[in-house]
């Protein structure tokens, strides 16, 4: 039996969920943390939990290292169990300089090395999240990864890409808006979230070119950045099928974030056919590879001559851009990856 631990049952989650499901009888357990106070509640709900029920299960599947998985990987440490820990992103770097990552929090830093160290398994959405030398902002530190802030050496690390569905996502429509351009947020609530994700670029980009249209889906409300350009539209949150008929009107889908693990609405646009403009950061170059623009460094100056290059080249074929993601990444390859991962650990 599988033991899925995890902080919300979002789509991909879901996705592992239903994998898990596939390979043994799996339960769940969703810790839920909805304010820092209520931490120390929730793990000892967790630990009373694995101290009762804990022993029915053979391995512990969590989803991202945090406060969350400690308890967890020691059970199993302790009790002869296996542990994987499904690394997503956060849980692997440290952002000082937009006070950003695990590893960057005194006390959370501390939770997620020693799940790592205890864990029997890694399973990271990129190698890069794993070891990776990091130049797009010079102002962070050059060094991220699992393997740079917890130094082990001696762990059954197995890369698995996220999975996508490729009949969901699709191209639906020729035509498109010329010169639109999009990109989807969300948890903007965080302070560290707009640059993160590079939304401040965009809107800097945007009142530059006024002959083109920016989108900018998952914004709380209209008057949240403030002032901005007449020719930004800002949306809340929407559906995914409404984001598929939003992503095929789009010629561009924009992604210059200081950080990403394996960004999902990236994936959702190309498949759909919009050309991806990104930045050089971890598992991006690789999702685009010939197939988008990409921009090397943190830099307005190097941004808008990226721009130029965009604007005087166009868009790529909606249909290669397609084919680089459900060649690659559909959620048939994952699901076979981490089913053979969760067989190998004595499932």
């Amino acid at each position: 039996m599988i033991l899925h631990c995890f902080l919300n049952r979002s789509t991909f989650i879901m996705k592992d969920q239903s994998i898990l499901e596939d390979t043994s009888k799996t339960d769940t357990y969703h810790v839920k943390i909805t304010r820092k106070t209520f931490l120390p509640i929730a793990l000892v709900r967790q630990f009373l939990f694995l101290l009762f029920s804990g022993w029915r299960y053979r391995l512990i599947v969590i989803q991202f290292a945090g406060y969350h998985s400690l308890l967890p990987c020691l059970f199993a440490k302790l009790t002869g169990r296996k542990s994987l820990i499904i690394a997503g992103g956060t849980d692997c770097v440290s952002f000082p300089g937009i006070r950003y990552g695990n590893f960057y929090r005194p006390l959370l830093k501390d939770f997620t090395r020693w799940s790592y160290l205890l864990c029997d398994a890694i399973a990271p959405k990129h190698l890069t999240l794993w070891e990776y030398d990091y130049h797009y902002d010079k102002h962070e530190p050059s060094k991220q990864g699992i393997l740079h802030f917890t130094g082990m050496t001696r762990k059954q690390v197995v890369p698995i890409e996220n999975g996508y569905d490729t009949q969901k996502w699709s191209l639906t429509q020729p035509d498109r808006i010329k010169n639109s351009f999009i990109t989807v947020t969300g948890a903007l609530e965080y302070p560290f979230q707009s640059q993160l994700k590079g939304i401040d670029m965009i809107l800097q980009l945007a009142a530059k070119h006024p002959e083109c249209t920016f989108t900018i889906v998952g914004v709380p409300r209209t008057d949240f950045f403030g002032s901005i350009s007449e020719n930004v539209r800002l949306l809340p949150p929407v559906k995914n099928e409404s984001l598929v008929e939003l992503f095929n009107t789009q010629e561009y889908y924009m992604q210059l974030s200081m950080a990403e693990g394996f960004p999902n609405a990236l994936c959702e646009a190309m498949l759909c056919g919009c050309t991806p403009i990104v930045s050089s950061v971890f598992s991006m170059p690789e999702i685009v590879g010939d197939n988008g623009y990409i921009l090397t460094h943190r830099d307005t100056l190097e941004l808008d001559r990226l721009m130029e290059n965009v604007l005087r080249n166009g868009p790529k074929n909606p249909s290669a851009v397609r084919s680089q993601i459900s060649e690659r990444y559909s959620i048939q390859v994952r699901a076979e990856k981490l089913r053979n991962l969760v067989l190998s650990l004595g499932c």
